[in-house]
């Protein structure tokens, strides 16, 4: 374990300028992906040096994200981690079974979630849609209109929970190591059959939309956005992004944010279109990535740790979320 942390062979590989006075480390920094964060004094100014996560990203998709960084950044949005080039001009570092990468330190604090304002929620959607602005040009290999992949992706998934998987999942449920998790996960099996199958069609009736794919965020929550004041300083974490419609996005981040809230949806979609206007079939989109996002996010959590065993050192900040996810479902279940 010692080993997998020593980031020194790691800052070996950048300029003088790179090496660090002090250091600080910040562990996953509250955060859930399994990547480890350091932050460090130099004379480039204030670093962060991240250790992926050993199952992901892939080289390929690293290299993507960071394309994607580097287009966006010399499309003038200045508020993502643009990663910083070693001595060889490579992108990031492999060492000790991981990955790393060094990127200057984006200042602000992620606390929307403790002090939300109109004024956020406003800056928070128009970063997303001048994001979205920057990201539209990078070149990809097809540049038809497509079934969105989220979309696909969520209607099988539920079809699978539907047909045998919800048994499954509630068979392992285990309230033995971690009670808190279990009546969490026996509420969401309880919820799921409610709104199951309104979800189903509505994620079916998406699959028939064609819509534009570009480099989306596909994670982007309050806990990934900083605020200086009232105004975003940065985005961060870009170890989901992909190719995908623009819709994903803003109904995760809009879910994220204002929940059930209506007139927060409305202020929200209004203050992304004054950059970016959403078309008919992406307006749709979202409503049914909001639905589908409803019903299958707690599931997610209780996949991660009961079938794929994944360790959680935040176990207060999972069922924080939970929390959140379950608030909305049961929300859905009365409205269905």
């Amino acid at each position: 374990m010692l080993a997998n942390l020593d980031y020194r062979p790691v800052l070996a590989a950048y300029g003088r300028d790179c090496q660090p006075s002090e250091v600080e480390f910040l562990g996953n920094a509250g955060g859930f992906s399994g990547a480890q964060l350091w932050r460090l004094q130099t004379p480039r100014g204030v670093l962060g040096l991240r250790r992926w996560p050993r199952e992901y990203p892939s080289h390929d998709q690293l290299q993507f994200i960071q394309a994607v960084l580097w287009h966006v950044d010399q499309e003038r949005f200045h508020l993502v981690p643009v990663p910083l080039e070693t001595r060889t001009h490579a992108g990031y570092v492999e060492h000790a079974g991981h990955l790393w990468e060094l990127v200057p330190w984006i200042p602000g604090k992620a606390d929307y979630e403790t002090a939300p304002s109109p004024s956020k929620l406003r800056a928070a959607m128009i970063a997303l849609a001048e994001f979205h602005h920057a990201a539209e040009s990078f070149p990809l290999p097809d540049l038809r209109r497509s079934i969105s992949p989220g979309i696909q992706h969520r209607l099988n998934r539920v079809r699978e929970l539907m047909n045998g998987g919800l048994v499954r999942l509630a068979q392992r449920i285990d309230s033995r190591d971690w009670p808190q998790l279990a009546a969490r996960a026996h509420r969401c099996v309880e919820l799921f059959p409610l709104v199951a199958s309104d979800v189903e069609t509505t994620l079916a009736q998406a699959t028939l939309l064609r819509v534009p794919l570009q480099p989306c965020i596909r994670d982007i929550w309050h806990d990934h956005l900083l605020f200086e004041g009232q105004r975003v300083s940065g985005l961060i974490d870009f170890g989901a992004l992909q190719p995908e419609s623009v819709a994903a996005d803003v109904a995760r981040l809009l879910g994220s944010l204002v929940a059930d809230d209506p007139d927060g949806w409305l202020a929200g979609i209004a203050s992304y279109e004054e950059v970016r206007p959403l078309s008919p079939a992406e307006a749709v989109l979202v409503s049914a990535f909001d639905r589908g996002n409803v019903l299958l996010s707690a599931f997610n959590w209780f996949l991660w740790y009961y079938e794929e065993e994944r360790h959680f050192e935040n176990r207060a900040g999972v069922l924080a979320r939970l929390d959140h996810h379950l608030d909305r479902l049961a929300n859905l279940a009365v409205r269905e």
